[in-house]
């Protein structure tokens, strides 16, 4: 089990987020909620970069049997309407209303406190790489890890991870209405620009077949 003085990463896991951000801020998640008739669970990543991108769009679509269904990232309502491209960098008011209407149809998850969950490593490599983002020439320490997040009635898939500084925590954590699992992010610095930036990213837990 990881201990307060942790020795772990970020996560930069194979769902569908691409997590990179440009110089100058870090990530971090808002759960939206559940929507009952689709049995999607929607979340925004929002960017506080210096780009000001548009925040991204994703949902959960639960599917029986599937214990632990992708995230599937949402593109239609990027489209530029004089461009017909997908264009991030459009005002907030483009993508708004229909952020609107996706939330009319919102329940609200149940917050749990992130304290009962833990993280379990199952890998650990560190090495050292060049911090090219300032001087190609001074090296820094990488940490890249395997993991899994788990409670005492609920646990994750592995997860993979990479960062710049020996930590990692569980900074959110909600119960999922209807679907008997639960959603948390694990916070870490992944951006290590300038004076380095946290990110986080969204973890599903479902119910141990066994403890």
């Amino acid at each position: 089990m990881l201990k307060t003085s942790l020795l772990f990463a970020p996560v930069l896991f194979g769902i569908s987020i691409s997590a990179f951000a440009t110089v100058g801020g870090g990530q971090h998640i808002e759960f939206l909620g559940y929507e009952a008739k689709a049995q999607k669970l929607y979340l925004l990543r929002h960017f506080e970069d210096g780009r000001g991108r548009l925040p991204q769009l994703y949902y959960y679509q639960f599917i029986k049997n599937q214990s632990y269904p992708r995230l599937i990232q949402v593109n239609s309502l990027y489209r530029n309407k004089r461009t017909g491209l997908i264009d991030y960098d459009q005002h907030y008011q483009v993508l708004e209303p229909e952020l609107n209407k996706i939330k009319r149809r919102l329940q609200p998850l149940q917050r749990i406190t992130p304290k009962i969950f833990k993280i379990t490593l199952h890998k650990r490599q560190q090495k050292s790489v060049p911090a090219i983002w300032v001087d190609s020439t001074i090296k820094v320490p990488q940490y890249t890890y395997q993991y899994r997040v788990a409670s005492v009635w609920f646990t994750s898939q592995l997860q993979q991870a990479v960062s710049y500084k020996p930590e990692l925590t569980v900074k959110q954590a909600f119960y999922i209405p209807q679907q008997n699992k639960v959603v948390l992010t694990t916070q870490y610095l992944a951006f290590p620009e300038e004076t380095g930036y946290l990110t986080e990213d969204p973890i599903l837990l479902a119910v141990k077949t066994h403890r």
